[in-house]
């Protein structure tokens, strides 16, 4: 099911047509208020990222996440599939959003179980995220962290070797060999973290931004 939510959240980069404006009567405008009311949906930031990609193997992980925390019955995962069938349709977003909402009205969904339900999928990436932080953690301790305390060690060993210049040269050579190697190593390891982690971060913006913002034109248009 996961492959089907990439389609939901990972907007290809393509030029699209404007839509136009629907002609249709409104008469979805004046969906009860009551329950998005009595409970609104947790607030969410826009989450952010700095570079990086959508990446196929993260975006695996987080709709998986999404998938094990499938909520039974119409929620928001079923609300998305529905606007997303509307996109072919010539509604604009107020209508589309409309549109969708008269079936989950239909089984008795209120627009706060729509945004609650939202925010719930919201809180399984936010697991998610948490979790690969932990992990970055330790790669970076474990990769980097003690190649460093090698090469401070290395450092001062070179320093007591250099004063036996004749007597210890070739053994000079090969600590220094040594440091060489350990800068490369750790120049290659903080590269794939940086990468992997702007990929991961890329990826989780997109899918929650997707989320986030779809949670506040739900709260703009299910009134």
């Amino acid at each position: 099911m996961w492959k089907n939510l990439k389609g939901y959240f990972i907007v290809e980069e393509e030029e699209k047509p404007a839509r136009a404006k629907s002609t249709l009567p409104d008469k979805r405008s004046e969906v009860k208020q009551t329950a998005a009311a009595t409970n609104p949906a947790p607030a969410a930031p826009h989450p952010t990222t700095t570079g990086g990609k959508v990446a196929d193997k993260f975006v695996e992980v987080l709709l998986q996440a999404m998938e094990r925390a499938n909520l039974p019955g119409f929620d928001y995962l079923e609300y998305k599939k529905a606007l997303q069938n509307l996109e072919k349709m010539n509604f604009d977003e107020g209508m589309r959003f409309q549109t969708a909402y008269a079936a989950a009205q239909s089984m008795g969904v209120t627009p706060a179980q729509l945004t609650d339900s939202a925010a719930h999928y919201l809180s399984a990436l936010k697991v998610e995220q948490d979790k690969f932080a932990a992990a970055m953690q330790k790669q970076q301790d474990e990769q980097v962290g003690s190649k460093q305390e090698e090469l401070k060690r290395l450092d001062g060993l070179v320093a007591e070797q250099e004063t036996k210049i004749k007597q210890l040269q070739e053994q000079i050579e090969k600590t220094r060999a040594r440091q060489q190697q350990l800068q490369q190593t750790i120049g290659e390891s903080q590269g794939k973290i940086q990468s992997t982690a702007a990929d991961f971060q890329k990826t989780y913006a997109t899918i929650a931004g997707s989320i986030t913002a779809d949670i506040e034109k739900m709260q703009q248009y299910l009134k």
